[in-house]
């Protein structure tokens, strides 16, 4: 980075720093299914005599769901801009996973609740909150994308110790409420107040018809850089969503118990914070697809230390520190080279069609993820399973390369 893109770089952080919080905030809520039902899953299974697929076949749902829907909010955002979305999805995502506290037993009643905290989860994806900071942050994105998704770290170091500590001392289904109520009183008024990308309704069409630099829908999908970074983030999104669901089941397992298996497990998030800002500072100095493909490696390095028989707790805390800084790196790398190679023009409707493959795989892991297990009678399969993911993941994005245009705001 030269002396005047810090320089340039410095002006963009004093004029929208308080966007980039207000996305950090609104963005840590689309976490709080894969990383809060960890906790709730014995409950659930005692309550009702449910399997561990039985349970995890919601979590499925709800992000096969995004496979139709993923694009189509990618198309409005970048028409009409973020705000009215980034609000509404504030209230559904929260809101529905409260419901959750309603189940009845039967798996027809689990499955439509998740089907409605699907909406919500499409409503608070990363294109909503990264639409607006890409559009404001050219010489440091890196960062500011970082810091804007640096959310979902902090929901995995909170949510799963405060759903612990909810369903020990008042019940599982007060456990949801309770969540959810704590994520809607810390994010809704952040976001209203300072989440604005600074268009008119309307205006961001224009903006994309006129001088915002990119790709069109069609044309940022005929690229290879489009497909790796489908691959990529694919095999991402299966080790995501079936390890942070199944994290502190996995590690209680080991004979640790609930509690020390939920602390445990918040280091993912802590370590994940961490990894996400270091990274996005990299991202504006080094190729992201060599740092991607770092990344992407680690959480094999954490899956072979989870195979070893009875893994001590210093061993366990690295495993998991693994997971951290891929889970935490992972989405900034993928959302900084897209806008990177594909420009700003279709960013949120091109990442969405990536997000859509991502949405594919993701509710397949969870499923998959309880099948083995319920099989097995252990974990084992699923660990083999992502080693080999996040493997091909890393090859990805390894063989990136350099963008073929400049995107540049600047530039155009």
């Amino acid at each position: 980075m030269q002396a005047g893109d810090r320089k340039a770089g410095a002006v963009e952080w004093r004029a929208y720093w308080p966007l980039t919080l207000a996305a950090l905030v609104g963005y840590s809520t689309i976490g709080l299914q894969s990383y809060g039902i960890g906790p709730f899953v014995p409950h659930l299974e005692q309550a009702f005599g449910w399997t561990r697929t039985d349970v995890m076949i919601g979590l499925s749902l709800s992000n096969a769901v995004g496979v139709f829907l993923n694009i189509l909010i990618g198309m409005i955002v970048d028409r009409f801009g973020p705000r009215r979305v980034a609000l509404t999805g504030l209230l559904v995502k929260t809101g529905s996973f409260a419901l959750l506290a309603t189940a009845t037993g039967t798996l027809l009643n689990w499955s439509l609740l998740w089907m409605v905290l699907a909406v919500g989860v499409v409503l608070v994806q990363s294109t909503v909150w990264t639409s607006a900071v890409a559009a404001r942050f050219d010489h440091s994105r890196g960062l500011a994308m970082a810091v804007a998704l640096s959310g979902t770290p902090i929901t995995a170091a909170v949510v799963p110790v405060l759903a612990t500590w909810l369903i020990g001392d008042y019940g599982w289904r007060v456990g949801f409420v309770g969540v959810a109520g704590v994520w809607i009183l810390a994010t809704f008024p952040v976001v209203f107040l300072f989440f604005r990308d600074g268009r008119k309704p309307g205006e961001a069409a224009q903006v994309v018809a006129g001088p915002v630099p990119g790709l069109t829908l069609r044309e940022g999908m005929r690229t290879a850089a489009f497909w790796r970074l489908l691959v990529a983030f694919g095999a991402f999104s299966l080790y995501n969503m079936a390890m942070s669901a199944n994290l502190v089941p996995l590690l209680s397992e080991t004979g640790i118990g609930p509690m020390q298996a939920a602390r445990i497990a918040s280091v993912m998030g802590l370590v994940g914070i961490v990894a996400r800002l270091t990274v996005g500072f990299l991202l504006d100095r080094f190729p992201g697809g060599l740092l991607g493909a770092a990344t992407q490696f680690l959480p094999v390095i954490g899956c072979a230390i989870l195979l070893l028989d009875a893994p001590s707790v210093l061993l366990l805390t690295l495993a998991v520190a693994c997971f951290g800084i891929a889970t935490g790196a992972e989405i900034d790398v993928a959302l900084y080279l897209a806008t990177r190679h594909f420009g700003l023009r279709a960013f949120a409707a091109l990442f969405g069609a990536i997000i859509t493959f991502g949405a594919i795989n993701a509710a397949i892991g969870p499923y998959v993820a309880g099948w083995l297990h319920d099989r097995s009678g252990n974990y084992d399969g699923l660990l083999v399973t992502v080693m080999v993911a996040m493997t091909i993941g890393a090859v990805a994005m390894a063989t990136m390369g350099r963008p073929k245009h400049d995107w540049r705001l600047e530039a155009h």
